[in-house]
């Protein structure tokens, strides 16, 4: 049987470093070979996403803002999907928020929208082309955003939590990705919309079935995806939540080809240059 196989960047397929290694590189132009699709899912958004996806030699669609975006960066007939935060909605969270807000961003293509940019977002918003910001208030950007980050005092973060919940249940959702003493980090998106919803709509577009998706990841972003694949693989140095929902866990870690590892002791692989 051939499969979907759905990969997470950061903390699955990338190392500490960020960098592929030659033996993930190796594995899956390999499982390509034998028929089966490598897709990227990605937190990233695509301008932080596109060099690992050329870096592997893709074709297939990239899934990239925790499922907001997806295209084929190879196939310009391949139908774009992006869902956006209405402006106003944006504009109206800034200014409840902006009181205990300490800094927020987004990004398209190719530039980061902030207020008051801090670059330990960037450990949350993974490659993003930090030298082109455009540092405003939000509520003077008229891009709309596929998700927001906002860094918050974390005295407050249930002020936001609460004005969310009872003003734009239907339209938007939060994760908390975490708090320490001062701060909390949120990240605001459209409901519904997801890692696992975009895999779901890629799979179709690519003929796979519900039995023939697997998917590999790590973070607080990747529950849905896990969860929601037939078969749901969590990395070693997954979040609690993220193995909770698994179907299994990889021996290794990001750092010692964990997620490579686990997919040829999955599909039994025999590699050009191993022994028999």
């Amino acid at each position: 049987m051939k499969y979907l196989i759905a990969c997470d960047l950061d903390g699955s397929l990338l190392n500490d470093l960020s960098e592929i290694s030659d033996l993930s590189k190796k594995v899956l132009r390999h499982l390509e070979d034998l028929g089966h699709a490598i897709i990227i899912a990605t937190g990233r958004p695509y301008s932080g996403a596109i060099d690992k996806y050329m870096e592997l030699n893709l074709s297939t669609p990239l899934i990239t803002d925790n499922g907001g975006t997806i295209e084929n960066p190879m196939d310009p007939n391949y139908p774009k999907t992006r869902s956006y935060i209405p402006l106003h909605i944006m504009h109206d969270l800034f200014l409840f928020s902006k009181p205990f807000l300490v800094s927020a961003l987004y990004s398209t293509k190719s530039t980061i929208y902030a207020y008051k940019y801090d670059r330990r977002l960037e450990m949350y918003f993974s490659g993003s082309f930090s030298d082109n910001v455009i540092e405003k208030d939000l509520t003077e950007f008229e891009v709309e955003p596929s998700s927001l980050i906002f860094l918050v005092d974390v005295n407050h973060k249930e002020k936001l939590e609460d004005y969310i919940d009872s003003k734009y249940s239907k339209m938007i959702a939060y994760r908390l990705w975490g708090t320490d003493r001062k701060y909390g980090i949120y990240e605001i998106y459209v409901k519904h919309v997801s890692k696992a919803s975009a895999i779901k709509q890629v799979q179709h577009s690519l003929g796979f079935e519900n039995k023939q998706v697997i998917a590999i990841g790590d973070g607080i972003n990747d529950v849905e995806m896990i969860h929601e694949s037939n078969w749901g693989v969590a990395m070693k140095n997954a979040v609690s939540p993220v193995k909770q929902v698994a179907n299994a866990i990889t021996k290794e870690n990001n750092n010692d080809d964990g997620l490579a590892k686990y997919l040829v002791e999955f599909f039994k692989l025999k590699l050009e240059g191993e022994k028999k």
